[in-house]
């Protein structure tokens, strides 16, 4: 058997629970369930996925070719507190849902979103990811190297992944030029955030990035219908996801990635096409009109 280990830091609060919410922690389930996602974005069949991952649909059942475990969990230091919002601020539309997942009382916070901060593993905490094959991947293999490259570079746990949040760094990713070249090639579309291209912490990164999505993109395509950014009838994730990056010198840069829309969304998802190439993340940060009503 081979072992692999990998080395990673989040650079945004993770929002990762199992059947206790105000509890967080990182689960190989979640890790699992996003390589899983990459390699159906990359192209993978539903065959080779059980075959990869494993699969226990009736008589046809398979074990997984890997073995996922995690380590050696450290956070900072320093206490974590829940950021402070405003509900017309451009950030409250990544954090609210974090506030009030789990909860139907009007106004209340969830279990996630809690004082004591149980239910939210905190930026800079660092984990070890141990990887083993526990048999050959034969003609697999290319396309495993390639998901776990993605993931490992562009991927995230957690809630409102698609947002920015749990997101990590990890010290053994390849190239982000080679990945996001690769990437291309399966036809991804991303565009990088330019003029600004990087910011001094994940704070001013995120409130950069949720004023794009808000501002812009949600602008166009409303969460009531169906398109790449996801909606809430059907119910559908987003195609489109907002992922900060580490740079060599500590600061925070981003980008945004559009996976391709016939393999990982819903017909009724599709009908806008290839969403992301309509923009360029360059300049200022769009502003909010001069009189909103936005509903989250």
């Amino acid at each position: 058997m081979k072992t692999e280990t990998y080395d990673l830091e989040f650079i945004t609060p993770c929002f990762c629970a199992g059947a206790n919410q105000a509890v967080a922690e990182i689960r190989v389930p979640s890790i699992r369930g996003e390589l899983r996602w990459w390699f159906r974005a990359l192209g993978g069949n539903r065959r080779d996925e059980a075959r990869l991952f494993g699969s226990a649909a009736h008589d046809t059942g398979v074990s997984s070719c890997i073995r996922l475990v995690i380590s050696d969990i450290v956070k900072p230091a320093e206490a974590w507190t829940l950021p402070q919002f405003k509900r017309n601020a451009p950030e409250s539309y990544v954090w609210y849902y974090a506030q009030v997942s789990g909860t139907t009382g009007k106004g209340a916070a969830g279990p996630r979103w809690q004082p004591q901060g149980q239910g939210v593993i905190p930026p800079r905490t660092t984990f070890k990811l141990r990887l083993t094959w526990l048999r050959a991947l034969n003609e697999l293999q290319h396309a495993f190297d390639e998901t776990l490259s993605a993931f490992l570079a562009l991927g995230a746990i957690g809630l409102r992944t698609t947002r920015g949040l749990g997101a990590f760094h990890c010290k053994q990713i390849p190239d982000l030029n080679a990945v996001i070249s690769t990437l291309e090639k399966k036809s991804f579309v991303i565009k990088r955030r330019t003029a600004p291209t990087d910011f001094g912490n994940y704070e001013s990164a995120l409130k950069d990035w949720a004023a794009w999505l808000r501002y812009r993109l949600r602008r166009d395509c409303k969460a009531a219908k169906p398109s790449p950014l996801g909606s809430s009838t059907p119910r559908q994730t987003s195609a489109i996801r907002f992922r900060p990056i580490k740079t060599s010198n500590g600061r925070i840069s981003w980008l945004a990635y559009e996976a391709p829309a016939d393999r990982v969304l819903g017909k009724k998802s599709r009908h806008l096409g290839r969403l992301l190439q309509r923009y360029d993340f360059s300049g200022k940060a769009p502003q909010p009109p001069a009189r909103s009503h936005q509903r989250y």
